[in-house]
Protein backbone atom coordinates (compact mmCIF):
# COMPACT_ATOMS: atom_id res chain seq x y z
CA UNK A 1 0.00 0.00 0.00
CA UNK A 2 1.40 3.64 -1.07
CA UNK A 3 1.78 6.25 1.56
CA UNK A 4 -0.02 9.50 2.23
CA UNK A 5 1.24 12.09 -0.13
CA UNK A 6 -0.43 15.00 1.75
CA UNK A 7 1.55 14.31 5.33
CA UNK A 8 4.82 14.52 6.41
CA UNK A 9 6.93 11.71 6.07
CA UNK A 10 9.66 12.65 8.02
CA UNK A 11 9.93 10.64 10.68
CA UNK A 12 11.10 11.28 14.74
CA UNK A 13 15.05 10.79 15.30
CA UNK A 14 16.11 7.10 15.85
CA UNK A 15 17.28 6.00 19.24
CA UNK A 16 20.52 7.04 19.50
CA UNK A 17 22.49 3.47 20.05
CA UNK A 18 20.49 2.99 16.39
CA UNK A 19 22.60 5.98 15.07
CA UNK A 20 25.49 5.61 16.43
CA UNK A 21 27.91 3.79 13.85
CA UNK A 22 25.51 3.34 11.93
CA UNK A 23 24.01 6.34 10.38
CA UNK A 24 25.97 7.74 6.76
CA UNK A 25 28.63 9.77 7.42
CA UNK A 26 30.61 11.86 5.56
CA UNK A 27 34.11 13.47 6.62
CA UNK A 28 35.50 16.95 5.26
CA UNK A 29 39.56 16.54 6.01
CA UNK A 30 41.53 19.02 8.03
CA UNK A 31 42.51 22.08 5.49
CA UNK A 32 38.59 21.57 3.84
CA UNK A 33 37.52 25.58 2.90
CA UNK A 34 33.65 26.51 3.53
CA UNK A 35 32.18 29.24 3.23
CA UNK A 36 29.79 31.66 5.62
CA UNK A 37 27.88 34.92 5.30
CA UNK A 38 27.46 36.65 8.61
CA UNK A 39 26.40 40.11 10.43
CA UNK A 40 29.91 42.18 9.14
CA UNK A 41 29.75 43.42 13.49
CA UNK A 42 30.09 40.73 14.80
CA UNK A 43 32.84 37.50 14.77
CA UNK A 44 32.84 34.77 11.84
CA UNK A 45 31.77 32.70 14.13
CA UNK A 46 28.82 31.34 15.63
CA UNK A 47 26.74 28.49 17.35
CA UNK A 48 23.71 29.29 17.20
CA UNK A 49 21.64 27.79 20.21
CA UNK A 50 18.78 30.52 19.85
CA UNK A 51 16.26 28.37 18.11
CA UNK A 52 15.93 30.05 15.09
CA UNK A 53 18.23 27.84 12.97
CA UNK A 54 16.90 24.42 11.08
CA UNK A 55 19.33 22.67 13.36
CA UNK A 56 20.11 25.04 16.38
CA UNK A 57 21.14 23.39 19.52
CA UNK A 58 20.34 23.77 23.27
CA UNK A 59 23.08 25.46 25.23
CA UNK A 60 25.53 24.79 26.12
CA UNK A 61 25.79 23.30 22.83
CA UNK A 62 25.36 25.05 19.86
CA UNK A 63 25.29 24.87 15.18
CA UNK A 64 27.25 26.93 13.02
CA UNK A 65 25.86 27.55 9.44
CA UNK A 66 28.41 26.78 6.85
CA UNK A 67 28.28 25.90 2.81
CA UNK A 68 30.53 24.56 0.28
CA UNK A 69 29.61 27.53 -2.26
CA UNK A 70 29.73 31.10 -1.09
CA UNK A 71 26.40 31.73 -3.23
CA UNK A 72 24.53 28.73 -1.68
CA UNK A 73 25.11 30.99 1.48
CA UNK A 74 23.43 34.22 0.13
CA UNK A 75 20.60 32.05 -0.96
CA UNK A 76 19.99 30.60 2.77
CA UNK A 77 20.42 33.61 4.42
CA UNK A 78 18.14 35.86 2.83
CA UNK A 79 15.66 32.59 1.39
CA UNK A 80 12.87 33.89 -0.71
CA UNK A 81 13.46 37.34 -1.51
CA UNK A 82 13.70 38.12 -5.19
CA UNK A 83 14.50 41.86 -4.53
CA UNK A 84 17.32 42.30 -1.64
CA UNK A 85 17.53 46.09 -0.44
CA UNK A 86 20.90 47.24 -0.51
CA UNK A 87 21.09 48.35 3.15
CA UNK A 88 20.76 44.31 3.87
CA UNK A 89 23.32 43.78 1.73
CA UNK A 90 26.10 45.95 3.65
CA UNK A 91 25.48 44.84 6.91
CA UNK A 92 26.53 41.29 6.20
CA UNK A 93 29.98 39.60 5.72
CA UNK A 94 31.29 36.68 3.76
CA UNK A 95 33.90 34.71 5.46
CA UNK A 96 36.10 32.25 4.03
CA UNK A 97 37.06 29.15 6.77
CA UNK A 98 39.41 26.79 6.63
CA UNK A 99 38.76 23.21 8.84
CA UNK A 100 41.67 22.88 11.39
CA UNK A 101 40.80 18.90 11.91
CA UNK A 102 38.85 16.84 10.10
CA UNK A 103 35.07 17.02 11.29
CA UNK A 104 32.96 13.55 10.64
CA UNK A 105 29.12 14.73 9.92
CA UNK A 106 26.02 12.73 9.43
CA UNK A 107 25.42 12.72 6.15
CA UNK A 108 21.73 13.68 5.43
CA UNK A 109 22.14 14.32 1.55
CA UNK A 110 23.39 10.04 1.60
CA UNK A 111 19.87 7.46 0.08
CA UNK A 112 21.04 5.19 2.69
CA UNK A 113 19.46 7.64 5.59
CA UNK A 114 16.29 6.59 4.26
CA UNK A 115 16.16 3.36 6.08
CA UNK A 116 16.70 5.89 9.25
CA UNK A 117 13.26 7.52 8.65
CA UNK A 118 15.24 10.54 6.78
CA UNK A 119 13.46 12.53 3.85
CA UNK A 120 14.16 15.61 1.99
CA UNK A 121 11.88 17.33 4.04
CA UNK A 122 14.39 17.47 6.75
CA UNK A 123 15.81 20.27 4.63
CA UNK A 124 12.34 22.31 4.27
CA UNK A 125 9.83 22.06 6.27
CA UNK A 126 8.88 24.56 8.93
CA UNK A 127 8.72 22.06 11.54
CA UNK A 128 11.92 23.37 12.97
CA UNK A 129 11.58 21.69 16.76
CA UNK A 130 11.18 18.56 14.67
CA UNK A 131 14.57 18.72 12.56
CA UNK A 132 16.53 19.98 15.64
CA UNK A 133 15.27 16.61 17.66
CA UNK A 134 17.50 14.93 14.89
CA UNK A 135 20.81 17.55 15.47
CA UNK A 136 20.11 16.82 18.84
CA UNK A 137 20.41 13.05 18.50
CA UNK A 138 23.31 12.80 15.70
CA UNK A 139 25.04 14.67 18.00
CA UNK A 140 24.76 12.14 20.70
CA UNK A 141 25.72 9.46 18.50
CA UNK A 142 28.89 11.15 17.79
CA UNK A 143 28.87 13.20 14.93
CA UNK A 144 30.70 16.99 14.63
CA UNK A 145 27.58 17.98 12.55
CA UNK A 146 25.25 17.63 9.82
CA UNK A 147 25.80 17.39 6.05
CA UNK A 148 22.87 18.86 4.00
CA UNK A 149 20.85 20.61 1.00
CA UNK A 150 19.93 24.14 1.09
CA UNK A 151 16.28 24.26 1.13
CA UNK A 152 16.75 27.50 -0.98
CA UNK A 153 19.28 26.40 -4.09
CA UNK A 154 17.63 24.69 -6.23
CA UNK A 155 20.78 22.58 -7.98
CA UNK A 156 22.18 20.61 -5.65
CA UNK A 157 25.82 22.26 -6.60
CA UNK A 158 26.73 22.76 -3.13
CA UNK A 159 26.26 21.03 0.31
CA UNK A 160 25.10 23.04 3.69
CA UNK A 161 27.35 22.29 6.63
CA UNK A 162 25.89 22.50 10.41
CA UNK A 163 28.75 22.64 12.58
CA UNK A 164 28.74 20.96 16.51
CA UNK A 165 30.23 23.26 18.87
CA UNK A 166 30.19 25.38 22.12
CA UNK A 167 27.19 27.72 21.86
CA UNK A 168 28.78 31.52 21.16
CA UNK A 169 31.76 32.38 19.86
CA UNK A 170 33.17 29.28 19.69
CA UNK A 171 34.84 28.61 22.88
CA UNK A 172 38.66 27.65 23.91
CA UNK A 173 38.41 24.29 22.14
CA UNK A 174 37.51 25.73 18.75
CA UNK A 175 39.63 24.30 16.33
CA UNK A 176 38.87 25.88 12.93
CA UNK A 177 40.40 29.16 11.51
CA UNK A 178 39.17 32.13 9.67
CA UNK A 179 41.04 32.58 6.14
CA UNK A 180 39.55 36.17 5.20
CA UNK A 181 36.30 38.05 5.78
CA UNK A 182 35.42 40.70 3.42
CA UNK A 183 32.45 42.95 3.57
CA UNK A 184 29.37 41.89 1.09
CA UNK A 185 29.07 45.25 -0.41
CA UNK A 186 32.83 44.73 -1.34
CA UNK A 187 32.36 42.01 -3.12
CA UNK A 188 31.39 42.81 -6.72
CA UNK A 189 32.66 39.43 -8.19
CA UNK A 190 30.09 37.45 -5.68
CA UNK A 191 27.06 39.40 -5.87
CA UNK A 192 27.55 39.36 -9.85
CA UNK A 193 27.29 35.43 -9.16
CA UNK A 194 24.43 35.31 -7.25
CA UNK A 195 22.46 37.79 -9.25
CA UNK A 196 23.49 35.73 -12.80
CA UNK A 197 22.85 32.18 -11.28
CA UNK A 198 19.43 33.02 -9.22
CA UNK A 199 18.00 36.58 -10.91
CA UNK A 200 18.53 38.39 -7.56
CA UNK A 201 18.07 41.59 -7.65
CA UNK A 202 19.44 44.00 -5.47
CA UNK A 203 17.73 47.69 -4.85
CA UNK A 204 19.23 50.77 -3.76
CA UNK A 205 16.78 51.95 -1.56
CA UNK A 206 16.59 53.61 1.57
CA UNK A 207 16.76 51.97 5.12
CA UNK A 208 13.44 53.95 6.93
CA UNK A 209 13.76 52.11 10.10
Amino acid sequence: MSSERTVVHLSEPKPVRELAGRFPSYTYPAGTELFRSHRAGLGTWWYSSSGGGRFDLDEPDGTCYLAEDEVVTLLEIFGGQLVVPRYEVDVRAASAITLGSDVTLADLTANTGVAFGVTAEIFSTADYPLTQRWAVALRAAGFDGLRYWARHELERSGRCIALFGEAGAGGEGHRHAVKVTTGLSDRADLLQRWHEETGVTILDVPDLL
